[in-house]
């Protein structure tokens, strides 16, 4: 017999993308600190949000484009998202 509650809520957990918000803790002062004596054009985004952002993008094999859809839908609290010119770039 099996426990059809727990088995559904196990497919559900599978498709949650855990994404780690610590990166807006840090998010300005990383980006003070990177644009420090920096010459030419500013940094927008802090090395470890492209850094999780690679991470999202490595462990689901997405393309950019994708990639950039999945920070969009759920990073509602970004000061700023990125599109995937961005994430390719960096």
């Amino acid at each position: 017999m099996m426990d059809w509650p727990s088995y559904n809520r196990s497919l559900v957990r599978r498709g949650e993308i855990l994404f780690s918000y610590d990166v807006l803790d840090t998010w300005d002062y990383e980006l003070q600190r990177m644009n420090k004596n920096k010459m030419g054009k500013p940094f927008i985004f802090p090395n470890s949000f492209i850094l999780a952002i690679g991470y999202v993008r490595y462990s689901f094999h997405l393309p950019y484009r994708q990639t950039e859809g999945i920070i969009k839908a759920t990073g509602k609290s970004l000061p700023s998202k990125p599109s995937y010119g961005h994430i390719c770039k960096r």
